[in-house]
Parts: structure tokens; C-alpha cells; sequence
């Protein structure tokens, strides 16, 4: 085996671990969050969110899911283009989306994580002749991060909507598998584009988007795992010399 070849597995081995590994990050830390009161609702919300000590830690737990999409979608990226057809070309503009989503996603984080829980602590220590500007200077943070939110989640949509259909237009993978993904790339664009209009919310296309997502991310890590173990095996025998004839 030479030294590209094991380059090659331990790349798509890595997203096969990757992939999944994020969607569990993501749900453990969702439900670690902080959520009793509505999310619409400003002043109770950010009463709850300066009363967790664990605010700032948990969005660094989903963050850390962030970098592991990230790096499933990069190892992905190689797997597809192992075969030069046309699904290798809708795959790097899904590649590029994928480094948009992890920018947006990483500024969502930072907002969410950090300037927000900044805010709402200073609002809620602030004297009372400067509640009034603090609350305002929270609800400014907590606008930008619906901003914030919904680029993110058109951008998440986007991508898999791109490797879907360049899963769905190749053939080193199932191509039902990259219909899930676009189906998956499509609600989370409805709910991304919902969010200005409506706010944080619990929609049905985003239930739809992150059922859609999970079942792909784990069927997907899976088979890139079982690719990469097969390519492993196919390019050691095509590199191992025949005996000559006789």
C-alpha cells in the first residue's frame, strides 16, 4: 500500500466517524441548552440564559459538532472525487458550501455563545437607570443572531442540496442516499428563510431537516468507512506485482 493510498482511508475513515459523531454532539448539546421559557419571549429568556454557568461551554460543545460536519463533508468531498465523472464537479461547489456553513455557523456560535450571554448578564446586574439600554443592547445581540441563523441554515441547506445531488449523479454511493440529503438541504433552506419573518422556533421543516440529516449522516458514515476499507484492499492487490507467466 503506498503512502497515498493510506493518506486517502484515514481521510475517509475520519469523515466516517465525523459525520455521525456530529449529529450526537449536536444532540447532546440541544439538550443540555437551556430552553424552559419560550424562546420569543426576551425578558424571561434572558433571565434563564445569565443564570447558566454552563452557557459559553455548551455552545463550544456545539461548535465542536460544527468542526466535525466540517470535517465530514471534507472527507466526503475526496470520496466522491475518486471517480472522475460529473458528480466530482457538483461536489467541490458542494465543498465550497460546506467551508460557508462552517464560517457561518462558527459566527453564530460566537454570537449565540458569547456576545449574547455578555448582554444579557450586563443587563441583568446593570443599576436601574441603564436597564433600558442594556435590554436593548441584548435584544440587538439576539436579532443578529437570528441574522445569523438563518444565513447559516439556507448555507447548511445549500450544501446538501449540492452533495446530494452529486452523491445522487455518481456512483461511488447509493444514489437514494443523496435524495436524503437534498430533502434534508431543502428544509433546512425553508426554515432558514422562515427565521426572519417569524423568529427561533421549532418548525415542522426543521424537524424534517435534522431527521432527514441524521439518518443520512449515519448510513453515510457507514458506507464511507466500508468504502475505505475497500479501496484499501483494491489498490493493494492493483499495486502488488503478478508472477510472470510461465
Amino acid at each position: 500500500m503506498d503512502a497515498r493510498t493510506g493518506a486517502d482511508t484515514f481521510t475517509t475513515r475520519t469523515g466516517a466517524v465525523a459525520l455521525p459523531l456530529a449529529i450526537i454532539v449536536f444532540v447532546v448539546s440541544t439538550a443540555i441548552h437551556p430552553s424552559r421559557e419560550a424562546p420569543m419571549d426576551n425578558p424571561a429568556i434572558f433571565v434563564e440564559y445569565a443564570q447558566s454557568d454552563g452557557w459559553i461551554a455548551i455552545h463550544f460543545a456545539q461548535w465542536l459538532g460544527v468542526l466535525l460536519l466540517f470535517g465530514g463533508f471534507l472527507a466526503l468531498y475526496y470520496s466522491i472525487t475518486t471517480k472522475p465523472e460529473a458528480a466530482a464537479g457538483v461536489a467541490r461547489f458542494g465543498f465550497g458550501g460546506a467551508v460557508l456553513t462552517a464560517a457561518s455557523l462558527t459566527m453564530l456560535q460566537a454570537i449565540d455563545g458569547v456576545t449574547l450571554k455578555w448582554a444579557v448578564d450586563a443587563w441583568v446586574s446593570a443599576p436601574a437607570d441603564l436597564k433600558a439600554a442594556a435590554f436593548t443592547a441584548a435584544e440587538v445581540a439576539r436579532w443578529t443572531e437570528y441574522a445569523t441563523q438563518s444565513y447559516s441554515n439556507i448555507l447548511l441547506g445549500l450544501t446538501l442540496v449540492l452533495y446530494g445531488l452529486a452523491i445522487a449523479l455518481g456512483t461511488v454511493y447509493p444514489r437514494w442516499l443523496g435524495w436524503i440529503a437534498a430533502g434534508s438541504g431543502v428544509a433546512w433552506i425553508i426554515h432558514g428563510l422562515m427565521v426572519p419573518y417569524i423568529g427561533l422556533f421549532n418548525s415542522i421543516p426543521r424537524l424534517v431537516a435534522l431527521v432527514l440529516m441524521a439518518v443520512w449522516a449515519f448510513i453515510m458514515g457507514y458506507l464511507m468507512w466500508r468504502n475505505g476499507s475497500r479501496g484499501r484492499i483494491r489498490r493493494t492487490q492493483s499495486a502488488t506485482p503478478h508472477a510472470p507467466p510461465r
